[in-house]
């Protein structure tokens, strides 16, 4: 696999695990209530696990990697004000570190992704979660996000919690061949944020995120 193709791939996994959030979780702070929380300085540690198809370098073996997400600074977009999320996935013997940002907002309605070139906002998540809700991207409709399930129990290194299940699909084209169904499905502890994240592609699992550690202040 070369560089631009993994690079295409951490983009697409670093625009689905800052998008969504999980149920559970309790306090009474905003951001304890947060499927996203969203202040300066919150930071979440994953190890990130790549298939060997996805990275042929290990052929006989998955390919593992140090992934981190801090929220480092606000910006202000057409008079709303966002959080900017840097993602870094650590760089290996084969691969080069490749640094990343989003920018994310939340109100009551939903969390919302500065997308697109002219960006535009996309909700990544409606709130409340509701299961077997299901919404398009207004600029690539064939873009699907559905609430899948709420009330997911998911095991991580850094615990046990009860997730909301959003599942991103959409079709890959391929020049020459049928296209790739893409499916990425996310699971978000309340107060927490992302805990796990998979991509599959043609139903085989490509890629996975698993949350270690979690600092929100």
């Amino acid at each position: 696999m070369n560089n631009s193709r993994l690079l295409a791939l951490f983009c697409l996994l670093t625009i689905s695990l800052i998008a969504t959030g999980c149920g559970g979780g309790g306090g009474d702070s905003p951001e304890s209530r947060s499927y996203l929380p969203l202040e300066v300085g919150n930071r979440w540690d994953y190890r990130m696990t790549l298939a060997p198809d996805v990275v042929p370098a290990q052929a006989a073996q998955n390919q593992i990697f140090d992934y981190h997400e801090t929220v480092i600074g606000t910006a202000n977009l057409q008079g709303e004000e966002y959080y900017i999320i840097q993602s870094v996935r650590e760089a290996t013997q084969e691969y080069p570190q490749l640094v990343y940002q989003q920018a994310r907002r939340e109100t009551e309605e939903a969390i919302w992704a500065r997308v697109g070139d002219p960006a535009y906002d996309l909700p990544v998540l409606m709130l409340p979660p509701t299961a077997g809700e299901t919404w398009q991207d207004p600029e690539a409709p064939e873009f699907t996000i559905a609430t899948a399930a709420v009330g997911d129990q998911v095991t991580v290194p850094a615990g046990t919690y009860s997730c909301v299940r959003v599942e991103q699909s959409w079709e890959r084209p391929i020049e020459g061949s049928d296209p790739v169904r893409m499916l990425v499905k996310q699971w978000f502890a309340r107060g927490v944020g992302v805990v796990k994240d998979e991509t599959y592609e043609d139903d085989v699992k490509t890629s996975m995120i698993e949350l270690l550690t979690a600092t929100i202040n």
